[in-house]
């Protein structure tokens, strides 16, 4: 896993990731999504594990999760989890505050 900085402030990462929406970001050959909850950001592969659609044309939902716009298949952001077992998990990476800066490992 390698560290990578995302943004180097609280206000420049809360200005690109607004309160649950979701951003698609790429870091050499990685492409994630990314999305913020309250104080917690969350990242996740970029693909649906059902059919693949791009689940950064989904939704956050007030359950904390996110929501395919193909199937409506909800994955957990804490866990990954899809909320009915129909599928495999949803790959998630680490996201951490760490000296003032976001970080992602991927």
């Amino acid at each position: 896993m390698t560290k990578i900085l995302l943004f180097d402030s609280k206000g420049k990462a809360e200005k690109i990731v607004g309160l649950h929406k979701i951003v698609k970001l790429q870091i050499d050959d990685v492409r994630f999504c990314l999305t913020r909850n309250g104080e917690n950001y969350f990242a996740f592969e970029e693909k649906c594990p059902h059919m693949s659609e791009d689940l950064s044309k989904g939704r956050i939902n007030p359950y904390g999760e996110v929501v395919c716009p193909w199937h409506d298949y909800r994955f957990s952001l804490a866990t990954g989890e899809e909320t009915k077992n129909r599928c495999v998990d949803l790959k998630r990476y680490a996201v951490f505050w760490e000296e003032g800066g976001l970080y992602v490992e991927i």
